[in-house]
C-alpha cells in the first residue's frame, strides 16, 4: 500500500507558514510516496509546476481530482459538467496518471427540484458517458462514497447501484463517510470490495459540532480526528485489504483546523499507526 498526500486545508496551512511549494518535501519527509493532484492546485501553482514539485520531492502522482455538478435539472449545465469531466481526462494524463477521481458537488436548490431517483439517473448518465470516453485513453474513472445523504452516494446500496449501472466505473473507498448514515465501514467494504481502486484513510468521531467539510447524516454528525482515535475499525479493514491483496494508493486524510498544530508531524504519526497494523 502506497501512502498518498492530499492537502485538505491549505488556507489554514498557509496561516501556519507552510507554503504550497514547500509542502511536497515535508510530505516526503513525513513518509508519503505519492500526491493527490487536483484542480484546486491551480490556486497556488500551474499543473506543470505541480508535476515538477512532485518529481523534485520524489513523489508519484496518485490521481487527479476533478469536481463537477450533474445532479441538476438544467440540461445545459449538465452538458457543460460532462464536457468538463472529459477534459479532465486529458489533464490527468498531463499529470502522468491514468486515474481520474470525480467529485459531484452539492447544490441543494437543484437537488430539491428532482427526486432521489432522478439524481441517480443523472449520475448514471454522466458517469456512463465519461467512463466510455476515458476508456479510449486508458484512464480509470473513480468516485468516492460521500459523507452526506444529500447525494445518493452515501450508502453501499446507492454506491453499488451506480457502480453496477456503469461498467468500468471504480470506487474510491473512504473508510468513514458512510458513518454519516451509521453504516459500518467494514460491511460497506465487504459489499463493494470488487470495485475499489483507491482508498481514503479517514477516522471520525460523532459530534454535535461537525467538521464543516463533513456535512453529516440524518442521525448523527461526524468530524475528522487523528487515525486510531476515532470509531473506524482500521485493524479489521486492514485485514480485509490484505486478504484482497490491495497494493494501490491510500490517501491519509486528516487536516486539523488549528493553525498552531504541526500538521505534518500528525500525518507522520498517522503513517506510523498504519504501518504498525
Amino acid at each position: 500500500m502506497k501512502f498518498s498526500f492530499m492537502p485538505l486545508n491549505l488556507p489554514a496551512w498557509s496561516s501556519q507558514g507552510i507554503e504550497f511549494n514547500k509542502m511536497f518535501d515535508k510530505a516526503k519527509a513525513a513518509g508519503f510516496s505519492a500526491y493527490d493532484a487536483s484542480e484546486n492546485d491551480l490556486r497556488f501553482a500551474s499543473h506543470r509546476e505541480v508535476c515538477r514539485l512532485c518529481e523534485d520531492a520524489g513523489l508519484e502522482i496518485a490521481d487527479y481530482i476533478h469536481w463537477m455538478h450533474v445532479t441538476t435539472p438544467d440540461n445545459a449545465k449538465f452538458r457543460e459538467a460532462v464536457d468538463g469531466a472529459k477534459a479532465a481526462v486529458h489533464t490527468a494524463l498531463e499529470h502522468g496518471t491514468n486515474r481520474l477521481m470525480i467529485v459531484e458537488n452539492i447544490f441543494h436548490e437543484d437537488l430539491a427540484a428532482m427526486s432521489r431517483a432522478d439524481a441517480m439517473n443523472k449520475l448514471v448518465d454522466a458517469f456512463g458517458e465519461i467512463v466510455e470516453y476515458a476508456a479510449r485513453y486508458g484512464v480509470t474513472v473513480m468516485f468516492e462514497d460521500f459523507p452526506s445523504p444529500a447525494l445518493p452516494l452515501c450508502t453501499s446500496s446507492e454506491c453499488g447501484e451506480l457502480l453496477r449501472s456503469v461498467p468500468g466505473l471504480k470506487l474510491v473507498f473512504d473508510t468513514a463517510n458512510m458513518l454519516a448514515l451509521d453504516e459500518s465501514p467494514t460491511e460497506f467494504y465487504t459489499k463493494l470490495r470488487q470495485y475499489v481502486a483507491h482508498v481514503h484513510l479517514k477516522d471520525v468521531v460523532y459530534t454535535t459540532s461537525p467538521d464543516p467539510s463533513l456535512t453529516g447524516g440524518r442521525k448523527r454528525m461526524i468530524s475528522r480526528t487523528l487515525h486510531g482515535q476515532g470509531i473506524v475499525d482500521f485493524k479489521t479493514l486492514y485485514r480485509l485489504l490484505q486478504a484482497d491483496n490491495y497494493d494501490g494508493f491510500a490517501t491519509v486524510e486528516y487536516s486539523p483546523s488549528d493553525v498552531g498544530i504541526d500538521h505534518f508531524k500528525l500525518l507522520a504519526e498517522s503513517i506510523r499507526y498504519f504501518e504498525s497494523l
